[in-house]
């Protein structure tokens, strides 16, 4: 009999021949509700996923077969890996295919806030023709704070290579990496002089509002502040404050602490609506992982770690 294989989100078609040639029973729900899962999961020997659902203990305990998950993309946040360890159900992510695509992305983010690109299209638009108002902050000659130096951190700062900046790193998890552009720094050092803070931090219980409005009012230098990681690690309403009390002077984000928009209730609506009417102001609907090659690249590593290519 052919091991069932429940992939639980839309993948790339590289995944799905892999699988259907190597002779897996392959069942393809990528819109099954938690509820439907829960109902289907107890013959799974394989479980493919993203951010959508949560892979928890009710979950895990009705997979009896389950010997492993598969994670398209990075961060772990949604699987109790604790408890499928305790099961010996193998947990693998693929956050090495799509952290080029968040380096790049958050560069854009960045490099349209400093050069007015997406405010002054907007007047352009209107029939607008503002330039005194419109003058840019050049990137070069810039001290840029990178708070998490992981696999999309590096990658952040690889794209910066081009550019003649300073660049700090604060990560409590990793030692020794000290270059010749990378600097180790501690979030102090990072506060007072950062002109540029980019955020690349997992959803812990740590970093859950990690970004607060204490985190704001310790900014020295008035800096851009963006994020691609996780939605819940900045607080939406500190941002809010931040902009308008002029600590920060643009905002770029990838994420929302709640996702997708329209799962917003009135009051959250009314805050985040308060932040996108700020000119300097660009958020993108958690695309910057999300390129075409990201997208097959994710899949191959997803296989290549569980040991089916």
């Amino acid at each position: 009999m052919a091991l069932k294989i429940m992939i639980t989100a839309p993948v790339h078609p590289f995944l799905l021949d892999t699988l259907q040639q190597k002779g897996f029973d392959i069942q393809y729900e990528p819109a099954i509700s938690y509820e439907a899962l829960l109902e289907a999961v107890e013959n799974a020997h394989g479980l493919i996923v993203t951010t959508r659902l949560k892979i928890d203990a009710p979950i895990l305990e009705k997979a009896t077969q389950l010997k492993w998950i598969g994670r398209i993309g990075s961060g772990m946040e949604l699987i109790d890996t604790e408890l499928a360890a305790a099961k010996n159900i193998l947990c693998v992510s693929s956050p090495e295919g799509n952290r080029t695509a968040v380096g790049e992305h958050t560069l854009g983010l960045l490099l349209s806030l400093m050069n007015r690109i997406h405010s002054s299209y907007k007047e352009v638009q209107e029939g607008k023709w503002i330039r005194d108002a419109n003058r840019a902050d050049e990137l070069t000659g810039k001290t840029v704070g990178i708070i998490g130096l992981g696999n999309t951190g590096t990658a952040f700062a690889k794209v910066l290579a081009g550019f003649d900046v300073q660049i700090l790193a604060h990560d409590i998890y990793k030692t020794n990496f000290e270059t010749a552009a990378i600097k180790s720094a501690s979030l102090e050092m990072i506060q007072e002089q950062a002109d540029v803070i980019s955020l690349h931090l997992p959803l812990t219980s740590l970093t859950h509002h990690y970004a607060n409005t204490a985190f704001f009012n310790r900014l020295q230098k008035k800096p851009y502040f963006i994020s691609t990681c996780r939605g819940a690690v900045t607080e939406t309403a500190a941002v809010v404050e931040a902009i308008q009390n002029q600590q920060i002077r643009g905002v770029g984000l990838d994420v929302l602490e709640k996702e997708p928009i329209g799962l917003h209730t009135g009051q959250e609506m009314a805050v985040l609506e308060a932040l996108m009417m700020h000119p300097n102001c660009i958020i993108t609907p958690h695309i910057a992982g999300y390129s075409h090659e990201a997208y097959y690249k994710m899949s191959k590593l997803v296989l290549e770690k569980l040991g089916i290519i």
